[in-house]
């Protein structure tokens, strides 16, 4: 079935200013579980029940804090051409249960696993996989009271440091937190060119904290993603020059390549156009 039965005249939107307050009251007067966050037309992020719940109440954020603050960005969305078992395939593969329908950039409908699971696209087998992995995803974990957890807890954050800290001084950003965000500008285009899988297989290997970080860039395989593009954005994002640009993304993603087994950095160099090959084979000259 397509899912341009799942287009609709009217979307409940708010504009990422608008307060985390105001987005429960859209979720309670319009009955839904999540409400989208558009800026100048464009589809900027979703606030979910979850995320309300967890991000703004768990946090004790003031109602006032605005949504951009507890929104989840990097929105996964499809065609209104594509099929129900898209939808469904996207949905295992994200840990999602919402997908914003987005037609030439414009933001035409949402498919949910209610709705599918209403019109009965969804077999038991089906459910029973996106339910689990929801609950292994966002249901409850291990107390972090008990001595294993905190240790694994403690690993994970010890093995992401380590790693943030090495690519801030290979590339001499100025934080950890600038780093963050220069590993998802590189590396964030770079899955954007790859297959679902290989994109999948690439993640695995980085450290497991990053990885929720990355995953709603798993979209491809994005033959739009260029080298110039990837550029710009590291300008944007990071207030640098297009020559400082240049020297980021080669830094940050040599070293992340090789921070992973060298059959997977092969197959994700095999994967990307030459241009963007060549850079990432450029070892950091700091």
């Amino acid at each position: 079935m397509s899912l341009r039965w799942y287009r609709r005249p009217r979307m409940v939107a708010l504009q990422p200013n608008r307060t985390v307050m105001e987005a429960a009251r859209a979720l309670e007067s319009n009955n839904i579980g999540a409400v989208l966050v558009m800026r100048e037309g464009e589809l900027v992020g979703i606030v979910t029940d979850r995320d309300l719940a967890v991000r703004a109440l768990g946090h004790a954020l003031d109602p006032n804090t605005p949504v951009s603050q507890v929104m989840t960005e990097n929105v996964i969305t499809l065609p209104s051409s594509a099929k129900a078992e898209d939808a469904l395939a996207t949905m295992k593969r994200h840990n999602i249960r919402r997908i914003p329908l987005v037609d030439d950039g414009r933001l035409v409908g949402m498919v949910t696993l209610d709705d599918l699971i209403l019109d009965e696209q969804v077999s038991p087998d089906d459910l029973a996989t996106i339910v689990e992995a929801q609950i292994g995803e966002g249901g409850p974990s291990p107390s972090p009271r008990t001595l294993q957890a905190r240790r694994s807890t403690s690993r994970a954050e010890s093995t992401y440091k380590e790693f943030l800290s090495h690519l801030q001084r290979q590339s001499g950003l100025a934080s950890l937190e600038e780093t963050e965000t220069a590993v998802e500008c590189v590396i964030g285009p770079i899955l954007q060119r790859l297959v679902p899988d290989e994109a999948d297989d690439f993640i695995a290997q980085l450290p497991s904290l990053l990885q929720p970080r990355l995953r709603p860039y798993v979209t491809g395989p994005d033959r739009s993603v260029t080298y110039e593009s990837i550029i710009s954005g590291i300008v944007d994002r990071l207030g640098v020059d297009p020559e400082r640009a240049a020297e980021i993304f080669e830094t940050i993603g040599f070293e992340t390549l090789v921070s992973v087994s060298e059959g997977e950095a092969e197959d994700v160099q095999r994967a990307l156009p030459a241009d963007i090959r060549r850079a990432l084979l450029t070892p950091p000259q700091f």
